[in-house]
């Protein structure tokens, strides 16, 4: 399959208004810089007024036929220098090495740039007791970090949120994973954690899933985590996505949460890189057009990121049963997924 043949492929199941925001919000790597195009941009380039395409891009207006020409026009070429630079590297990656090798079958834990970053700013948090707060879109990764982070490291007690959760169900919740038993009103077994925690100097709690314990007005359960952050000294880390730090900037109303806005460490994740894929791809036996797009699959953090990646990626490992994946194979696997 020629790169505009893999094009044709990508634009059959995106509109053009996606098309447009993902040059906006992903963006395209070109002789190896990468390019965020806005709206303002794209109208010089293409003659259409930045109003008609925003309108257009957000789904609020449709656009005379020309323009639509003209944007598709050059959407189409865009996406055609960077699909052609992808294929490049995946061919010159392959180039590298012609002699005859084992390659892998199975999925595995990839230690991204970021998933080290991330992991070594956590122990920074553990070390010196700070309240941190993880922060990415769904299938960036956040999830797969602080796993690894508590299963290797002691004391560190991983709980995930719950939308259902009430205040007394947080504090079991916690008494749980500390291994303790509380009984009593809140303020008891708010007292009784507290005991424990100081007790345990190397106690961690990272909860994920954390705008859970938001419902739309109270934030007492994330007071209740400051405090206890505050009283004992113990490290405490907050995962969601950008929903949670929009709580804890705004919180709601006369129930502010500036006191603990203030008191945070952030870390962002913003998803794994091209280069980095393509390190992960050339260890397996993938076709390069189904190498690129897999490749355009992983970076897109906005839309599941790696979490996707591996989703695609593991199916197409399977029905390959060791062979090479195909373009085919990645299309039956996409369908799949979108199926399901």
């Amino acid at each position: 399959m020629e790169a505009r043949a893999l094009i044709e492929q990508r634009r059959s199941s995106a509109s053009l208004e996606d098309r447009i925001n993902r040059l906006r919000d992903v963006g395209v790597t070109i002789n190896g810089v990468r390019y965020n195009y806005n709206f303002t941009q794209i109208s010089a380039a293409t003659g259409v007024s930045r109003s008609a395409i925003s309108m257009f891009a957000n789904g609020h207006m449709k656009i005379r036929p020309e323009q639509e020409a003209k944007l598709n026009e050059w959407v189409t070429a865009i996406e055609a220098q960077a699909e052609s630079e992808v294929l490049e590297n995946v061919h010159d990656a392959e180039m590298e090495n012609e002699a005859p090798r084992a390659f892998k079958r199975e999925i595995e834990l990839y230690k991204t740039r970021e998933f080290i970053e991330a992991t070594g700013l956590l122990e920074w948090t553990r070390e010196k007791r700070k309240m941190c707060v993880v922060i990415g879109y769904p299938g960036i990764g956040k999830t797969t970090v602080v796993r690894e982070f508590a299963q290797r490291v002691q004391g560190v007690h991983l709980m995930t949120c719950r939308s259902t959760m009430r205040m007394r169900d947080l504090l079991d919740t916690i008494a749980d994973s500390l291994g303790i038993a509380v009984g009593g009103s809140n303020d008891e077994r708010v007292r009784r954690i507290q005991r424990e925690l100081t007790a345990r100097e190397d106690a961690m709690l990272i909860f994920d899933e954390a705008d859970h314990l938001y419902n739309g007005w109270d934030v007492k359960k994330f007071e209740l985590l400051r405090q206890l952050w505050d009283e004992t000294g113990t490290p405490i880390v907050l995962v969601g996505p950008p929903r949670l730090e929009e709580i804890l900037t705004h919180g709601s109303g006369r129930a502010n949460l500036s006191q603990l806005y203030r008191r945070k460490y952030e870390i962002k994740l913003t998803g794994i890189k091209p280069d980095e894929v393509r390190e992960i791809l050339a260890q397996y036996d993938v076709e390069p057009h189904a190498a690129a797009e897999l490749t355009l699959i992983a970076t897109d953090a906005r839309h599941g990121g790696m979490g996707n990646f591996i989703e695609i990626f593991g199916m197409c490992l399977e029905a390959a049963s060791g062979a090479t994946v195909t373009p085919e194979i990645l299309a039956g696997a996409r369908c799949y997924k979108l199926q399901g």
